[in-house]
C-alpha cells in the first residue's frame, strides 16, 4: 500500500500538537522559558514516534482490506487501532516521565486519565484527517479511470464499427460467398450462415465488457469457418478447452484479435500451414486459469502494415478492466499469447469497472 503523501500535515499537525499541549501546563513550567523550550522538543519526538506509528497502522490495515467492500470493517479496525495505540503511548510516557523525575506535575491518576483522553482525541481528530484524504484520492483515481474507461469504450466502439465495414474482410468473405454460389449452393448457403454469425456477434457484443468463454468460441467457429473457406488446408485450428471452463469470463473479440494477428504476420500456404492452438492451462487455483493461443512462426519476408495494433489495444483493454495484462511468447518457433480468464462467480464480476 503506498504511503500517504503527508509532508505538509506532518509539518503542521506536529508542532501544532506539542505547542497546544504545552501550552496547558504553561503555569507548571513557572514561566521558565528552558524548561519549556525544553519539554517543546521532548514532545516533538514523542509526538513525531507516535505520528509515525499511527500512519504504519493505517498502511497496514489498508493493505489487509484493500475493496471498497469492506470500508466498514477497515474504518473500524483503524479507529479501534488508534485508540488503543493513543492509550498505551501516553501511558508509557507517563510512566517513563515519572520514572526519570522528569515530570513538572505529580503523577496521579488524573493525570493519566488527562493525557490518555489528550491522546485519544488527538489519534481520532488525526485519523479523520487521513481517512478524508484517503476517499479524497480514492475519489480522483476512480474519475480519472472512469475518464479513462470512458474513452476506451469509445475507441473500442469505433474500433468494432472499422472491423465491422473493414473493407478488406468484407471484400475476401464477399470474393468467396461469389465463388461458392457459382461452385457449391449449399455450402454458399453455410457461409451465409456464419457470415452473418459473425457481423451478428460484432454487432450484439460491442456495448459487453466481458463475455462467456463458451460464447466466445462460437463467435470464433463461425469466424474461422469464413477464413477455412478462403485458406483451405493452408490453414488449421485446434481447441482444446475442458467443458467446465466454458463458463469463464473474458473481454469479447480477444480471441479473433489473436487469430488475425497470427494471420496478419505469417505466410499461409498449402505447403506450409499455419496451425493455431487454442487451449486453456490452470496454476492449480481457480483465479489462475489462461487460455493460451499460439502459432508456428513462418514470418512474412514483406513489410506488414501496423495498422491498429492490435496486440497493444488488446493489452489496454485488459489493463482498463484491472485484469493481468496478455504475456506474449516468442521463441523463434512458436509465438503465443497468454491471456487470462475471469472465474464464474469471481468478485472481479460484482466489481465490474
Amino acid at each position: 500500500m503506498e504511503r500517504p503523501n503527508d509532508r505538509w500535515l506532518r509539518w503542521i499537525g506536529i508542532p501544532l500538537i506539542v505547542l497546544l499541549a504545552n501550552v496547558i501546563y504553561l503555569k507548571e513550567y513557572h514561566d521558565n522559558p528552558v524548561l519549556y523550550t525544553g519539554w517543546v522538543f521532548i514532545g516533538m519526538a514523542y509526538v513525531t514516534l507516535a505520528w509515525e506509528g499511527s500512519v504504519s497502522w493505517v498502511g497496514f490495515v489498508r493493505k489487509q482490506f484493500p475493496d471498497a467492500r469492506n470500508a466498514f470493517r477497515r474504518i473500524v479496525i483503524t479507529f479501534t487501532g488508534y485508540i488503543l495505540l493513543a492509550i498505551v503511548c501516553q501511558s508509557l510516557f507517563i510512566f517513563l516521565t515519572d520514572l526519570s523525575g522528569l515530570a513538572i506535575i505529580p503523577i496521579t491518576a488524573r493525570v493519566y486519565q488527562a493525557y490518555i483522553g489528550i491522546g485519544i482525541f488527538c489519534s481520532l481528530m488525526l485519523g479523520t484527517t487521513y481517512e478524508i484524504i484517503y476517499y479524497l484520492h480514492q475519489y480522483r483515481l476512480a474519475v480519472a479511470e472512469a475518464e479513462a474507461v470512458q474513452k476506451s469504450r469509445i475507441q473500442g466502439q469505433f474500433d468494432s464499427l472499422k472491423n465491422q465495414v473493414n473493407p478488406h474482410f468484407l471484400f475476401n468473405s464477399l470474393n468467396s460467398l461469389s465463388a461458392l454460389i457459382s461452385e457449391d449452393k449449399q455450402q454458399a448457403n453455410k457461409f451465409l450462415e456464419e457470415m452473418s454469425s459473425v457481423y451478428r456477434y460484432l454487432l450484439q457484443s460491442n456495448d459487453r465488457k466481458v463475455v462467456t468463454l463458451q460464447t466466445e468460441i462460437n463467435f470464433v467457429h463461425s469466424f474461422f469457418y469464413l477464413l477455412k473457406v478462403r485458406y483451405g488446408r493452408a490453414i488449421e485450428l485446434q481447441i482444446s478447452i475442458e467443458p467446465c471452463l466454458m463458463d469463464c469470463y473474458l473481454p469479447p473479440f480477444s480471441l479473433q484479435t489473436l487469430i488475425e494477428n497470427a494471420i496478419r504476420y505469417n505466410v499461409i500456404m498449402v505447403d506450409r500451414p499455419l496451425h493455431i492452438t487454442l487451449y486453456a492451462e490452470s496454476a492449480g487455483k481457480p483465479d489462475s486459469i489462461s487460455l493460451r493461443i499460439s502459432n508456428n512462426i513462418q514470418r512474412k519476408t514483406l513489410q506488414v502494415n501496423k495498422e491498429a495494433g492490435s496486440l497493444t489495444q488488446l493489452s489496454e483493454r485488459f489493463t482498463l478492466l484491472r485484469l493481468p495484462r496478455p504475456v506474449i511468447t516468442d521463441d523463434g518457433r512458436q509465438f503465443s499469447v497468454q491471456v487470462p480468464l475471469i472465474a464464474k462467480g469471481a468478485d472481479f464480476l460484482v466489481n465490474l469497472p
